[in-house]
């Protein structure tokens, strides 16, 4: 049994890391061996992150506005906060957990990105997204394709009538 000093420890640095994090993504650490659980906290701390477990007494203490209900179902299984502190990537961790919980069976509960709750399906797609050069490649393409389309938009009714009087000629 903790005192009361030391819940009060776990309370501030609950809070601190709330507040140090861009993100916070809640996984389910049921049925994950221990051997799992360290390459997990390995891969996570790679990204710039920190995987804590935390009673969920002591959350709601710390985080008044946490826009998350801790009693739903979904968090009655024991979990885990990954806590992102990483501000320049702002989904690397999210494509590392993608990767994580293919291989280790990894159930992803929900997040919070921007004080906006993320649900599994959300997570998952934006961890799969391509890097940011890509993504940033394809629009460059976008916007140089369009005006040629545009062109060869305006020229073809001058080329169709142009063939028809041609035709109609001979």
């Amino acid at each position: 049994m903790k005192t009361k000093l030391e819940k009060q420890k776990i309370i501030q640095e609950i809070f601190e890391l709330f507040n140090k994090s861009s993100k916070l993504i809640f996984v389910s650490l049921l049925n994950i061996p221990a051997e799992s659980q360290k390459i997990l906290k390995d891969k996570i701390k790679e990204a710039n992150g920190l995987l804590k477990v935390f009673k969920k007494t002591l959350i709601k203490k710390s985080i008044k506005n946490l826009p998350l209900d801790l009693e739903s179902e979904e968090f009655k299984k024991p979990f885990g906060i990954i806590f992102d502190f990483n501000k320049e990537q702002e989904i690397g961790l999210l494509k590392n957990l993608v990767q994580i919980s293919e291989n280790i069976k990894l159930e992803i509960i929900k997040g919070i990105l921007n004080n906006k709750v993320l649900e599994k399906n959300e997570i998952l797609e934006i961890g799969k997204l391509p890097p940011l050069e890509i993504l940033r490649a394809k629009l460059i393409s976008i916007f140089r394709s369009k005006p040629h389309q545009f062109m060869f938009l305006l020229k073809s009714p001058i080329n169709k009538i142009i063939m028809v009087a041609s035709n109609l000629r001979k």
